[in-house]
C-alpha cells in the first residue's frame, strides 16, 4: 500500500467531502482525522469541531461516555519540512489547563466568545464530567514529524496523546483496500500439537497455537489491511481492548493466553502443513483483530511463552463462503443491535424482495462488512434506510442521529409497518440522492453538509407532499407510482423541482435570521423536536402559497408532464 502524502500542499487532497467551503485548512484536517481514526459519523465529526475565532486554543472536543474521558483536540498543519518540537505541546498544554477542573471549565464558558466551543461544553456538560471523574486527554494531531523534543516532553506529559506524520501513516486504514496479503509467510509449529481438520473437498481447515512473536510478524497490521475483510477493525482503548493489553503485560499469564482469548480466524488462498511450518499466502484475518492489533501494539512485551491459538481456513477471503465463515465468526462478540437484526424476517425479507424486484439496479445491505464488491453507488445501507424513514415516514428527523435506538427499541416502529416495502426503500433511496445533488444549493456549505440537515430535507419533503393530492398518493404507496413505466425516472424529475424549492424557501428563511440577529444553531436546532417543527410551520406555508400562485410547479402537474417527457415508442 502507498503510503499517504501528509506533506503540504498534497495534504489537501487526502480531505475530499471534509474539504467544503467555509471549512478552512486546520478544520477540514481535524474533521479529516476524526472521521478516519475515531471513525465517527458525520454528524458528530461536526459536532466535535469547533476550531475559529475564540476557540481558546481548542479545535475540538469528544466525550467518551463509556471510557470516562474528554478529549480535547488541537490540529496543526505544518507548510514546510520542519519538524514538530515541545513549543506548540507546551501551549497546548497551557490550554488544557482551563479543564483542569469543574470550576475551571465553568469559567471558559463565560470567557470564550466561541458559539460552537460554547454550545460543546454544555451540550456535552464538560464541567460536570470533569468534576464527576472523567479523565481529561489532549489530543493532538498533526502532519509534522515530532522531534527528540517533543518526545522528552510527551513522556513527561502523559495526558497528551501526539498523532504525527509517522502515527497517521501507521494507523491509517485505506478504505478501498480488500486484496488479502499475497506475501506468503510461515509459522513454526514442531514443538506443537496441529490439528488438520478436512472440510469437504472445497475446504481445509488447520488450528494450531501459534507464537506471537511471529504472528506480530504478519504484514498489514498497523495499516490494518490484514482485516480489510473482517466485519470491524480495531476499536481503540475498549475494556476489552484494556484487558487484552492488561494479559499481554503480565508475563506470568501468557501460557494461559490461549484459554483467555478466542483466538484467531484466518482466511488464505493457499495452505500448506508440515510436521515442522504451516505456510500461508492469499490471506486475511477475520476474526481476532482486538487481540492481535493489542499483541502488535505491546509486542515488546511478547514472551516466548505467549501463544495465540489460530485457525487457517483454505478459502479465498473474496467467495461467498467466506462471506458467511466471516459472518458467524464474528457474531460471537460485539453483537450491535444492527447485527441482531440482520437475520430477523422483516431485513431477510426486504433484502430478497429488493434485490428479486431491483436485480442488478440496487443492493440493500442488512450487515457491516456485506458484499463490499456491490457496486457503493447502489447499495442502501439498511442503516441509512432506517434514517430516512424515521425522518420521512414517521416524521422525526431531529432523531436521526440517535443510531443506537434504530435497530433496537424503534425497528419494529421504523421498518415494522406493511407499507414498508421495496418500492419505498427505492423510492425514498432515490429522494435522497437527490437531496445530496442539491444540497450545494444552500448558502452555507457547512449547514448543507451537517449530517442531520439531510435528514431534515426528507421531512419536508413528506410536509411539501402532504399538500398535494398526488403527493399524499405518493406518500401512502410508492408502489403504484414505480410501478409506471418510467416510473423511477418519471419520479427523480417530479422530486428534483420540489427539492429545489423547498432548499430555496430554507436557504431564504435561515437568512432572514442571520439579518435579524437570530441566526439558526443548527448543530443544536436540528435535534429539536421544537425548532424543527417552527422551520416547518414557517417553510411549508410559503411553499403552498408559491405553487398556489404559480411561482413553483406543483408534484401533481410535475407528475402529469413527466409521463409525455419520458414516453417512448
Amino acid at each position: 500500500m502507498p503510503n499517504l502524502n501528509l506533506n503540504y500542499p498534497a495534504l489537501l487532497e487526502n480531505f475530499g467531502a471534509d474539504a467544503v467551503t467555509n471549512r478552512g485548512e486546520s478544520r477540514a484536517f481535524l474533521a479529516w482525522f476524526l472521521e478516519n481514526y475515531y471513525r465517527l459519523d458525520d454528524t458528530e465529526v461536526d459536532d466535535c469541531i469547533c476550531d475559529g475565532f475564540g476557540d481558546m486554543g481548542v479545535d475540538g472536543i469528544y466525550v467518551n461516555d463509556q471510557l470516562w474521558q474528554v478529549d480535547v483536540f488541537q490540529s496543526r498543519i505544518h507548510k514546510t519540512d520542519k519538524t514538530l518540537g515541545d513549543t506548540a505541546l507546551k501551549e497546548f498544554h497551557g490550554s488544557l489547563s482551563q479543564f483542569k477542573d469543574g470550576p475551571s471549565v465553568l469559567s471558559l464558558q463565560t470567557k470564550t466568545g466561541n458559539s460552537e466551543l460554547l454550545g460543546l461544553l454544555r451540550e456535552k456538560d464538560v464541567a460536570k464530567k470533569i468534576e464527576a471523574g472523567y479523565e481529561l486527554r489532549g489530543v493532538f494531531v498533526t502532519n509534522g514529524k515530532a522531534d527528540a523534543n517533543a518526545e522528552k516532553f510527551l513522556r513527561d506529559t502523559p495526558n497528551i496523546v501526539l498523532y504525527d506524520e509517522g502515527e497517521l501513516q501507521r494507523l491509517y486504514l485505506p478504505i478501498d483496500k480488500t486484496e488479502p496479503i499475497p506475501t506468503p509467510i510461515s509459522f513454526n509449529v514442531a514443538a506443537v500439537n496441529t490439528l488438520v481438520y478436512p472440510i469437504g473437498s472445497e475446504l481445509n481447515m488447520v488450528i494450531a497455537p501459534l507464537s506471537a512473536a511471529e504472528l506480530v510478524k504478519m504484514e498489514g497490521i498497523p495499516s490494518q489491511e490484514l482485516f480489510a475483510w473482517n466485519v470491524r477493525q480495531w476499536l481503540r482503548k475498549t475494556n476489552v481492548n484494556k484487558d487484552i493489553e492488561k494479559s499481554i503485560k503480565t508475563a506470568s499469564e501468557h501460557k494461559y493466553f490461549p484459554a483467555f482469548h478466542n483466538g484467531l480466524t484466518v482466511l488464505c488462498e493457499s495452505l500448506e502443513v508440515t510436521d515442522e511450518k504451516i505456510t500461508v499466502s492469499g490471506y486475511a484475518v477475520v476474526n481476532g483483530c482486538q487481540s492481535l492489533t493489542g499483541l502488535y501494539e505491546n509486542r515488546a512485551d511478547i514472551t516466548p511463552d505467549l501463544r495465540l491459538m489460530t485457525k487457517f481456513i483454505r478459502v479465498s477471503p473474496k467467495s461467498d463462503l467466506a462471506s458467511k465463515i466471516t459472518d458467524h465468526t464474528n457474531n460471537q462478540n460485539g453483537i450491535t443491535a444492527r447485527d441482531r437484526q440482520s437475520n430477523t424476517p422483516i431485513q431477510m425479507r426486504l433484502q430478497s424482495e429488493i434485490h428479486r424486484k431491483y436485480k442488478g439496479e440496487v443492493y440493500y445491505r442488512v450487515k457491516r462488512g456485506e458484499r463490499p464488491d456491490w457496486d457503493p453507488e447502489k447499495v442502501i445501507e439498511n442503516e441509512l434506510a432506517a434514517r430516512i424513514l424515521l425522518a420521512f415516514d414517521l416524521r422525526h428527523p431531529e432523531a436521526a442521529h440517535q443510531q443506537y435506538k434504530l435497530f433496537d427499541e424503534s425497528h419494529k416502529e421504523i421498518f415494522g409497518r406493511p407499507e414498508v416495502n421495496a418500492d419505498r426503500i427505492v423510492a425514498l433511496f432515490d429522494i435522497d440522492k437527490i437531496i445530496l445533488e442539491k444540497r450545494s444549493l444552500l448558502s452555507n456549505p457547512l449547514f448543507g453538509r451537517y449530517g442531520l440537515t439531510r435528514f431534515l430535507l426528507h421531512f419536508l419533503v413528506r410536509e411539501a407532499l402532504e399538500t398535494d393530492s398526488v403527493g399524499k398518493a405518493f406518500c401512502a404507496n410508492p408502489s403504484a407510482f414505480l410501478r409506471e413505466r418510467d416510473g423511477r425516472l418519471r419520479l427523480r424529475h417530479s422530486i428534483d423541482k420540489l427539492v429545489t424549492s423547498l432548499i430555496r424557501l430554507l436557504d431564504g428563511e435561515l437568512k432572514r435570521r442571520e439579518s435579524e440577529g437570530t441566526p439558526f444553531d443548527y448543530k443544536r436546532e436540528l435535534k429539536s423536536p421544537r425548532s424543527v417543527a417552527e422551520l416547518r410551520s414557517r417553510i411549508i406555508p410559503i411553499y403552498q402559497i408559491t405553487v398556489d400562485g404559480g411561482m413553483a410547479p406543483s408534484f401533481s402537474d410535475d407528475w402529469q408532464k413527466s409521463e409525455a417527457m419520458f414516453a417512448t415508442d
